[in-house]
């Protein structure tokens, strides 16, 4: 019973796996890194290690160990050598290679092995000095494979094959075997020109896990190092959300709900994936900003009417500093809520891809296909996140006057009424002036959400461009300082005695 659960679930294992050991090497960039600065800089190394204790890093200390752990786990379940190769091609191999044979006079079927495999070759370019016949690939005995026909190649006049437009592989095989026959009194030299790809471009996700956990660590490293003061905001504020109860409650019924979505049946007859994808995106975004929202409310409306703000203002802070330090703060809770959620989120769409597959009676996938499917919810997860912080530094603002069910009324209504600005300004066409201006001056005023919603793209498949994604995070900034500047305002002359 074990062996056969095991199979079941197998092809789900690669892709959990390879965030598994970016997390895992990222905590080892990280070590060693401390440990550099323990030789360099014993007092930093120490203010570092010190940090553990405070509201972010250590949190995702033990998401990091608890990833990286999982990882370790599962490599049994994965074949490691296969990965590793498409990994290695990914990272240190060149893309392109010229390599050139002789075929020496009268020779009939000399072979010449080429030094990549056939799943990576891209395109593939012969080109021969005299005429020579070339034979890619023999049927192998004991199957009934097709011969593919010989390329009689003229002088100097290239022959190429493109995998990308659906032509014939010219390889059967693991082996890139040439047969070069040679009826010429004259060696003749063949050009072979290739362009190789990743077997598993999949593997990607090692490196990305990695990078984007060491930047994460790096860039909370800055924060403490240098505004000192608005860091120490910015860990109270963080160390008090995650001791919130709203805190907990999200982590735990986002987890449970994300798990229970791989078992749902949502009878969409096979897109069952894609609406745990949009579920998923949904329900975090939705907790994300419960919790946001919720933190703001507690860490400057509850301060400032229980005279706690006064106190710490009171040493050598000032209001700027202190409204920086809370939406410092709050961006580390959303960005750590992100990070757990969106982990569970991924691991779960790739077993959920095996499951939908048992359940509709399908063709058993791959672990590409599970890796595809994850890889597709990170975009939708990366604008979630923007999204967030917009509406962290809406709360701030609010919060600096009002308290928290006003807080909650008025932006969960900045929320709805985002996502709806251009239905509002569409229907506002045409209409009475006052219509018009009522619509114009939703859409200039409120952010339109609609920029960071893109489940559509997500569950269709729709790859999102790199530039769609720098352009929705210069939104967000943008919009994000005026909120912030607007909450400086309100700030600056409210009275906290």
């Amino acid at each position: 019973m074990v062996p056969l659960l095991a199979n079941r679930w197998a092809v789900a294992v690669p892709p959990i796996w390879l965030v598994g050991i970016g997390a895992l090497l990222a905590a080892l960039t990280v070590v060693a890194a401390w440990g550099v600065l323990k030789l360099i800089a014993p007092r930093m190394a120490d203010e570092a290690q010190s940090s553990l204790r405070d509201g972010f890093l250590g949190p995702l200390v033990w998401l990091v160990f608890s990833l990286a752990a999982i990882g370790i786990a599962l490599t049994p379940a994965v074949n490691v050598e296969q990965i590793g190769r498409s990994l290695t091609r990914l990272l240190f191999s060149t893309t392109t290679s010229n390599t050139s044979f002789v075929a020496g006079p009268k020779v009939k079927l000399e072979k010449f092995l080429l030094e990549i495999r056939p799943q990576e070759i891209e395109e593939l370019t012969l080109e021969a000095s005299g005429p020579l016949t070339v034979r890619t690939a023999q049927p192998i005995e004991g199957f009934a494979l097709v011969k593919l026909p010989d390329l009689d190649l003229s002088p100097n006049i290239p022959w190429k094959w493109n995998k990308a437009k659906g032509d014939t592989s010219p390889f059967i095989g693991t082996r890139a075997e040439l047969e070069l026959t040679n009826e010429s009194d004259t060696p003749i030299t063949l050009l072979v020109k290739s362009r190789v790809t990743p077997e598993y471009p999949q593997t990607a996700i090692l490196p990305w896990t990695w990078l984007v956990l060491v930047l994460v660590v790096a860039a909370y490293s800055l924060l403490r190092l240098i505004p000192r003061r608005v860091a120490a905001v910015a860990s109270a504020t963080t160390k008090e959300a995650i001791g919130q109860p709203i805190f907990s409650v999200a982590l735990i019924a986002g987890t449970v709900l994300l798990i229970t979505f791989i078992v749902i049946p949502y009878n969409t007859f096979g897109e069952d994936v894609k609406m745990l994808k949009d579920s998923g995106l949904t329900l975090v975004k939705v907790l994300a900003l419960l919790v946001v929202v919720w933190s703001a409310s507690v860490s400057v409306a509850e301060e400032i009417e229980g005279r706690t703000a006064l106190t710490v203002l009171s040493k050598p802070i000032n209001r700027r500093q202190f409204v920086l330090g809370k939406f410092a703060g709050l961006i580390l809770v959303v960005l750590l809520l992100f990070l757990i959620l969106g982990s569970v989120l991924m691991f779960t769409t790739s077993l959920k891809v095996v499951y939908d597959a048992r359940e509709g009676a399908k063709l058993d996938p791959t672990w590409r296909d599970c890796a595809d499917e994850m890889i597709t919810v990170v975009p939708g997860l990366v604008l979630s996140l923007f999204e967030a912080i917009l509406l962290a530094a809406v709360s701030l603002a609010v919060s600096t006057r009002l308290g928290m069910v006003a807080n909650l009324i008025i932006c969960f209504t900045v929320y709805a009424l985002g996502h709806l600005v251009p239905l509002i300004v569409q229907s506002s066409v045409g209409k009475f002036a006052i219509v018009r201006f009522v619509g114009q001056l939703f859409a200039t005023i409120l952010p339109v959400l609609e920029h960071f919603t893109i489940e559509a793209a997500v569950v269709g498949g729709i790859p999102v461009p790199w530039s769609y994604l720098a352009w929705a995070a210069l939104y967000a900034g943008l919009y994000s300082t005026v909120a912030i500047l607007v909450a400086l305002v309100l700030f600056q002359d409210r009275d906290l005695a």
